[in-house]
């Protein structure tokens, strides 16, 4: 009886270790991604777009300046026009319509870009 409490302790505690571990490392993930986007902007190398919607086209604005930046049918047009505009810059979409972020985001694991990120809604 005594060997089987040893046994599930070490199971349990094993467990507990590995979810406390994991969340430690994404944490620590998270938070090097987030130093690397405040760096990007602080440096002018990442443009942050509010995405909003009219007529199924996607209008995208500076998030900071509010000033127009492109537009498209799919994420794949906006970054294709984004790229003709801006070559060396890369951007992430940071608001904007809730539908509209959320349909750019499932078209970007199709897309596979990765200097363009769609990250959360206001």
């Amino acid at each position: 009886m005594e060997l089987l409490n040893f046994i599930l302790d070490l199971v349990f505690w094993g467990i507990v270790s590995w979810f406390v571990f994991t969340w430690l490392v994404s944490r620590y993930l998270e938070s090097r991604l987030v130093d690397s986007v405040v760096h990007d902007l602080e440096q002018e190398r990442m443009i942050p777009l509010t995405v909003e919607v009219d007529q199924d086209q996607y209008f995208c604005y500076n998030s900071i300046t509010k000033a127009f930046v492109c537009q498209g049918y799919s994420l794949k047009e906006i970054v294709e026009r984004f790229r003709q505009l801006h070559p060396d810059k890369s951007a992430a979409i940071y608001d904007g319509d809730e539908t509209a972020v959320r349909i750019l985001k499932s078209q970007l694991k199709e897309l596979g870009e990765n200097f363009f990120s769609v990250g959360h809604t206001s």
